[in-house]
């Protein structure tokens, strides 16, 4: 297909970064922002995809304010993204217009699945990669294409990225080990193990891939979900950390030292502000 239109739609919550919510460890009733790791890679890999013509849209429910804590902690995706559509803009990308897009507009109206909190939507362009935690906007991208009966011509990837969630084990029980490690070996390296594999969560280096598989794509009307094709490697990553998980639990079970809690001052003296990466603030 010649003059192919091109985007690349990153969503932002749980897939470029993830927010703590104090109100969960009971210190107030703020949220703190943690960075996914290997974004630097993941700018690099977006700015080889804008050499090709291929724009970079931010499409986010979070409001403007967020956007912006983002934007300062990875100041870098200013001058990358070609749109940002954000909650506080929310009006320019759920306005469907039935003159310039009739079949998306119509398969709107059949099914208000296709426009609950994010509106399906291929903004205009030909072939799109679409990336965002939430597998259910595959399944909704699905439905569109069902609805249209074949007659949506549009190239369109989805890739979940496998979702960020800032560490699967929680700061308190992270503060606590840290704590405790000073007294067994064993817990100190495990937890040093295991704070390493976070700040290496590979979900950025897979995007970086399937957005290499993306430029290099010829125009294929339907859509294609390429999890699958990662997902033996990231289950991998994440059989490592889950053992890991359990192997901290179990050493901190048999130490049973009531004098390595974490207390609420030492919770507001590590989650004082934004992170730029997993468990800063907490070294080994």
């Amino acid at each position: 297909m010649e003059n192919t239109k091109k985007a690349i739609i990153l969503d932002m919550d749980e897939t470029l970064e993830h927010g703590i919510s104090l109100s969960s460890y009971d210190i107030g009733n703020e949220y703190i922002m943690v960075l996914r790791p290997y974004l630097d890679e993941l700018i690099i890999k977006l700015k080889q995809a804008k050499e090709q013509e291929i724009d970079i849209i931010l499409c986010t429910t979070a409001r403007d304010i967020w956007v912006n804590r983002f934007l300062a902690l990875k100041p870098e995706f200013k001058d990358l993204f070609d749109k940002k559509y954000t909650r506080d803009n929310e009006e320019e990308w759920r306005n469907y217009s039935k003159e310039t897009n009739p079949l998306e507009y119509d398969a709107r109206n059949q099914n208000i699945n296709l426009e609950y909190s994010k509106p399906v939507t291929t903004f205009g362009y030909d072939s799109i990669l679409f990336i965002d935690d939430s597998k259910i906007e595959s399944v909704r991208l699905q439905i569109l294409f069902e609805l249209t009966q074949g007659k949506l011509k549009k190239d369109v990837t989805f890739f979940t990225g496998f979702g960020f969630n800032g560490g699967k084990v929680a700061w308190n029980k992270i503060i606590s080990y840290k704590k405790a490690s000073s007294q067994n070996q064993e817990l100190s390296e495990k937890l040093k193990e295991y704070i390493e594999l976070e700040r290496n969560n590979i979900g950025c280096l897979l995007m970086c891939s399937a957005i290499d598989r993306f430029i290099n794509k010829e125009f294929k009307a339907g859509l294609t979900l390429v999890d699958e094709v990662y997902i033996e490697e990231y289950n991998v990553f994440d059989r490592k950390i889950s053992l890991l998980q359990e192997q901290l639990e179990k050493v901190s079970l048999e130490m049973n030292n009531q004098l390595f809690n974490c207390e609420e001052d030492d919770l507001k003296q590590i989650l004082n502000a934004d992170k730029k990466y997993v468990y800063e603030g907490i070294e080994i």
